[in-house]
Parts: structure tokens; sequence; C-alpha cells
């Protein structure tokens, strides 16, 4: 007995030996990155305007002024998370992030512990060490969104759902649904988890009578509710309606399903018949739309199906109300080698399902994410969006590690082979955007040619600024920006040259020379943190058939960003740089042109 109580305790004190430096080293991470971010991010104390930072902010002080934001048009939780960390520590931002890497630190631990109860102590350590240099955690944990909080819940619920297998108890499925409904709270597309779980149980414990396990699902849905209920009364209070968690729902729904959608957050201007309709019924008018659309274009809502799968295994990290390249430039740290991202993760995690299929612990983490990419999938595809499905992610790819490093080690070889032929089309899949973009220059040397209802639009980039930096224009400095015609532009009625950019508060003036024919001006206004574009009209005469020339300058002191895209690389887009123009080296400006013939 007590050489089995000091094997016991030699086991554990060998597993703390690793876990607890790499939980230490997760932490110092997170402290220098904060370091950082707090010194060069200019949003740090004061959220940019419009953004979803400055929204949650905005209502968190309204709490505690006894003003809630119900009906809730976000999930509510992370509001009136922030609102107990200001009533406890005052509206400090760094005190709030510093909660936020320390839920952060807690993440990482309990992704351990899902790894080591599905696949073994040693996939344990190596998902540890994922989620420790995993760069989208430590950026997000970093900024005032919700995301970091939905990765922490479902973290949590899926190991407080794994410890159901050891022995059933009220407490435990209680524990697992106030868990599930704070989750629901930070994103209510988790309850599509819900059928998903009754399938687990009824294939992880089939010992038990059927309707056991419908009670226990039964008991599970009702502590679910009761957690959600407290929000779903102050809907009713303030907007007279039962809406169970957040209004949002229809109307993204539609956002992620029209003619117009690209899988991704592009909220376009509703059609007549669709105000119309929505002044007569209100939201349902977006589900509606959205019925009407997929009857009447299934072919299309197909394509875009699809779209918005590749989006949500791509390595691409769509973005929303940021720029990660930008913010990494204000945490370097997150630039280091070591870090990685979803590029490297997702080829590997599938793999580890695939080597998984036989392993019945496995079971809960596979339905978790395919219910997961569902929900986003039946909605729109963002980066900050795809990191709660993480803590699945991570085990499996702790998983294929292990076992590829057990496969060296015992020397099978063809197993290996076979292991890394499977891996093959899964990095075929996640990086299919980077590799698209590399050949499509090759293929299109004229650009991109995307025609609509009222004419053409003429660009080099994927109009998504998610992949790409910006230069900076003062006085002393100018870019250009080449863009090639097909055909004369004498038949063309409207032309319009657009261009996203962003400013600093001083006045300033933008000169914008056409082929060195004509110049025109814009006067800038301050775009308080954001990107926005400006289109300026030009008469046809001063553009040419093939190459055309737009040379960017600034008069006064204001200090003028112009992003460039990563996507694809032309060789039309140049910096001046000591009386030379020099090519930027890979992306192309955010410069194009909106035609109507």
């Amino acid at each position: 007995m007590k050489k089995k109580k000091l094997k016991t305790q030699k086991r554990w004190y060998k597993e703390w030996f690793i876990v607890i430096p790499l939980l230490l080293a997760s932490l110092i991470f997170r402290i220098i990155y904060l370091g950082q971010i707090e010194i060069n991010d200019p949003t740090f104390w004061h959220p940019g305007a419009g953004t979803d930072m400055l929204t949650y902010d905005n209502q968190a002080q309204d709490i505690l002024k006894g003003i809630h934001p119900a009906p809730y048009y976000y999930g509510p939780l992370y509001s009136y998370f922030l609102s107990i960390i200001y009533f406890i520590f005052g509206h400090n931002l760094y005190i709030a992030r510093f909660i936020q890497h320390i839920l952060g630190v807690i993440t990482c631990f309990l992704i351990y512990l899902i790894a080591k109860r599905c696949f073994g102590n040693p996939v344990g350590y190596i998902s540890l060490f994922i989620a420790a240099i995993y760069d989208m955690f430590i950026i997000h944990e970093g900024l005032l969104l919700i995301e970091f909080l939905s990765t922490f819940l479902n973290a949590l619920l899926l190991f407080l759902l794994l410890r159901l297998e050891d022995g059933f108890s009220y407490k435990k499925i209680a524990l697992a649904g106030i868990a599930i409904g704070l989750s629901s709270l930070a994103r209510a597309n988790i309850l599509l988890f819900l059928p998903f779980i009754l399938i687990w149980m009824l294939k992880s414990f089939q010992l038990s009578a059927f309707s056991f396990q419908l009670k226990k699902f039964g008991f599970l849905c009702l502590v679910i509710l009761l957690t959600i209920s407290p929000a779903t009364i102050m809907n009713y209070i303030y907007g007279k309606k039962f809406v169970l968690i957040s209004t949002s729902g229809p109307v993204n729904l539609w956002i992620g399903n029209n003619e117009k959608a690209d899988g991704t957050f592009l909220f376009p201007s509703p059609s007549e018949r669709l105000t119309k309709r929505q002044e007569e019924i209100g939201d349902k008018a977006f589900t509606e739309d959205v019925i009407r659309f997929i009857k009447e274009k299934p072919g299309d809502f197909a394509r875009l199906t699809w779209r918005k799968f590749l989006l949500f295994w791509g390595a691409f990290e769509v973005a929303n109300n940021m720029n990660y390249n930008q913010i990494k430039g204000w945490g370097p740290l997150t630039k280091m080698p070591f870090f990685i991202g979803f590029g490297i993760v997702a080829p590997i995690s599938l793999l580890g399902i695939i080597l998984s299929f036989r392993n019945r612990r496995a079971l809960l983490l596979s339905l978790f994410l395919l219910s997961f990419m569902m929900a986003m999938v039946a909605f729109f595809v963002l980066g900050r969006y795809r990191i709660a499905g993480l803590p699945a992610f991570i085990p499996f790819a702790g998983l294929a590690i292990f076992s590829l490093y057990e496969k060296i080690r015992i020397r099978r070889w063809k197993s290996l082979l076979f292991s890394f032929l499977i891996l093959i089309p899964f990095i075929l899949l996640v990086h299919q955007k980077a590799i698209a973009d590399t050949f499509f220059p090759l293929l299109h040397s004229e650009g991109i040619y995307v025609r609509n209802d009222k004419g053409l639009i003429i660009r080099d980039t994927s109009n998504d600024w998610g992949g790409g930096d910006a230069v900076l224009l003062n006085q002393n400095n100018s870019v250009k920006k080449e863009l090639v015609l097909k055909e004369s532009p004498s038949s063309y009625k409207k032309i319009l040259l657009c261009f996203k950019y962003g400013t600093t508060e001083a006045p300033g003036r933008l000169v914008v020379d056409i082929n060195g024919i004509s110049k025109e001006y814009a006067n800038l206004k301050f775009t308080e943190g954001l990107i926005k574009y400006i289109p300026l009209s030009l008469s046809s005469s001063l553009l040419n058939k093939g190459k055309n020339t737009f040379i960017f300058t600034i008069e006064g002191d204001t200090v003028f960003a112009l992003p460039y895209d990563t996507s694809y690389t032309f060789g039309r887009s140049f910096e001046l740089k000591g009386g030379k123009w020099e090519r930027i080296k890979k992306g192309e400006f955010f410069v194009w042109l909106e035609i109507e013939k």
C-alpha cells in the first residue's frame, strides 16, 4: 500500500514539475505583452470610436449607474463582467486586461485537463504548451472583447461535461449547465451544442436506461434555462418581447445569408422590399428574407455556404474592428517565431480527429467542433469568433503530435508516412487562400474585375484589411498606386477612385495626382482609430486604357495611413524612399476604381 502511495506521489510531482513551469511561462508571456500594448497601443486607455470595445466599455459604466443595455443586442455577459471589475477597481482598463490574462492562463490549464482526460498526460503537456504559445489567445485577452470569456467558458464546460464520465451526480450536471448557460450569455450559438450533448450522453452511457439519460439531459437544460433566465426577464421588461438572450439573431443571420454576403461581417444596405417588411413585422423580416434568398437562389446559397466553410478552416484570420498585424506591432512579443496560430494548429487538429476516431473519450470534443463549425457557417465567419473553439481544437493537435512522435520512437515508418499523407489535404484546406493568392496574380495580371448591377469594380486587393499593414504619409513622403484598365474609359458614365485610410486629429488635405494630368483634393477628417474610405469622382478623360498611376501626397500636419493588403502582390504599389520609388514587397494598397457604364 505504501509503495502504491509513493508511486502516486512521484507521478504527481512529475506532472506538476512540467505543468507549473508551462503555466508560469503562459503568465510571463501575458505580463510582457500587456506591458507592451500599454505603451504602444493608442487605444489602450481609450477604445476607438465605433468599435465593439467602446460599446462594451460604455455599457459596463452605464450598468454601474443603473442603466442596463436591455433589450440586449449583444450577449450581455461581458458587459456585466466588466462592470464588476469597474465596481471593485474603478474604471481601470489595465486591471481589466490583467484579469482577462489571468483567466487566459486558467483557460490554458483547463485545456491541459481536457487533453489529459481524453488522451493521457503526454498529450495534456503538449496541449498546454500549444495553448501557452497560441498568439490569438494572448491578443484577445488584451482586448475589451467577449472572445476570451467565451473561450474560457467553453473550456470550462467541456471539462465539466467530461467529468460526468467518472460518475453521475446532479451536482456535476448542475455545474456543467451553469457553464453552458454562462457561455450562451456570451455567445448564444453555443446552444446548438445541446442536441450533440444528448447524442454524447446516449453514446457514452449506454449501460444506463434511455429514460434516465433523458432525465439527466432534461435537468441539464433546466439549469441552462435558469442561468439564462435573468437576461430573458430583462429583455421582456425593457423590450416587452420574449427574447431568450439577445435581439441580434435575425439580423446576424441575414448579414451572413443574402445576395451580397461574402461570408464575413458585411452589412449591405437593405433593399426597399426588406425595409418595408421590417416596418411591418420588425426583425422577423430579416429571417424571412434569408428564407426567400435560399428558395430563389439555392445555387448562390450553396456557394456562399461553401465559402464560409473554407473561411472557417482557413489560416487567414478574418478581421473585424481591428487589424491583427497592427496589434502585433503594438505587442511585438506575439511576432516572435515560437508563437503559433490557426494555420499550424488546424491541420494538425484535423489529423488528430482522424487518429482519435475509435477513441470513445474524444467523442464529446468532436461533437463540440461539429456544432461550433455549423453555428459559425450558419451565420458568418470572423477570426475572433473562431477562437472560442480552440479548447477542442488544441487537444486534437496535441494527440496528433504525440502520435507522430510515438511512430518515430518505435520506428513505424509506414504508419508515419500514412499519417503525413493524411495531413497533406488538411494543409491544403487550411492554407487554400494563401495558395490561391500566390497564383492569382500570375493568371490575372490585369487585376481583379468584379462586375455588378451598376457596372464594374477594378482592384488589386481582397477588399478585406485583415492581413496587411499601412504606410504612414506626412508632408515628407508619397505613395503611388497603379491600376490597369482593359478597355477605353470613354464609355464610362461615372468613375470613382476609392481608397481606405486612417488619419490623426491634426488638420490636413490629401492630394491625388492622376496620371500626371490633374490633381484631386480631399479634406481629411479624423477617423477616430478606424479605417474609413473616400470616393473621389473622376472624369473619364483623366484615365487611359492600360496602366493608370495615382500618386498620394499630404498637405498639413495630419498623418495619413494608407493600408495595404497582403493577399495579392501584383507589383503595383510603391512608396517614395530617398527620392526613389520602392515597390511594396508583399501586398497592394487599398485603392480601387468603381465604374458605372
